[in-house]
């Protein structure tokens, strides 16, 4: 493996610095916390060049640097992973640290029923009957057929088929269905914040009433869902003996990485 170079460790030096205190911090206060010893002047000259690349930013001329929005997506994308579950604690464990860290958290039972039979009742309506529950919607012989030919088919998969075809009916049923498998949602202060600051109450709306859960695919997400300066990371979970769905949203300057390493299980 390529030994990491002095402007890459002064920059993971100054990152992790302003995730702790989210202030600036200037070239002999970073001198203090580097791996290496590296002196004040060189760490001078290698701001200027981050600043330069726009890396790093200075709020003052006589102050220190924080990093960029950009920085700190590209510092995301290669410290988290999201290919992998993570084992949590117990709830009351998860929901404490998702306040300590000022996040907005929501976790969902992955439990994918499969839809073992579809009855009609009096012409009138249809009766889906999943592993653990049962879904009504409206009867036409085209969607008794259409459901019929889906029979072992997943929750999961029969909603994003739904989706597809415009059966929109089903989605709002199974949506409801899906939805109360959440565990908890937690945070809705951070919410209310990034839609008052950015004026956009549907964005609330849909983190709120879990869409998001169901909906995003594991991954980290920047603006093509959250407003500029916001992250959201979705990825399996296991908690206890449960598989789960677990979304995590917050300011890209709050430590996400402190976050999981604190709500994992001890």
């Amino acid at each position: 493996m390529k030994a990491a170079s002095k402007q890459d460790l002064i920059l993971e030096a100054i990152i992790k610095a302003y995730l702790e205190d989210n202030l600036p911090i200037g070239s002999a206060e970073l001198q203090t916390k580097m791996p290496i010893e590296i002196s004040a002047s060189t760490i001078r000259t290698y701001f200027n060049r981050l600043c330069n690349e726009g890396i790093l930013m200075q709020l003052h001329i006589s102050g220190g640097r924080i990093p960029t929005t950009d920085a700190l997506k590209r510092y995301w994308m290669q410290r988290l992973r999201t290919d992998t579950a993570i084992t949590l604690g117990t709830l009351s464990h998860v929901k404490k640290t998702v306040i300590e860290y000022g996040l907005y958290c929501a976790l969902e039972l992955q439990d994918n029923e499969e839809l073992k039979e579809v009855i009609s009742v009096d012409g009138r309506f249809l009766l889906l009957v999943f592993d653990g529950g049962e879904v009504t919607i409206s009867y036409s012989a085209e969607a008794a057929r259409f459901l019929n030919e889906l029979l072992g088919f997943g929750v999961y998969e029969l909603r994003t088929i739904a989706s597809k075809v415009g059966f929109d009916e089903l989605c709002m049923k199974l949506d409801k269905m899906l939805v109360s498998k959440v565990l908890f949602q937690e945070g809705e202060d951070v919410l209310y914040e990034m839609a008052r600051e950015n004026e956009n109450r549907p964005l609330y709306s849909f983190f709120k009433d879990a869409r998001s859960i169901l909906e995003l695919k594991e991954g980290i997400y920047f603006e093509e869902i959250v407003p500029s300066g916001y992250m959201a990371l979705k990825q399996r979970a296991k908690i206890g003996s449960n598989n789960a769905n677990m979304l995590c949203l917050g300011r890209l300057n709050t430590d996400f990485e402190g976050f999981f390493n604190e709500a994992k299980e001890n």
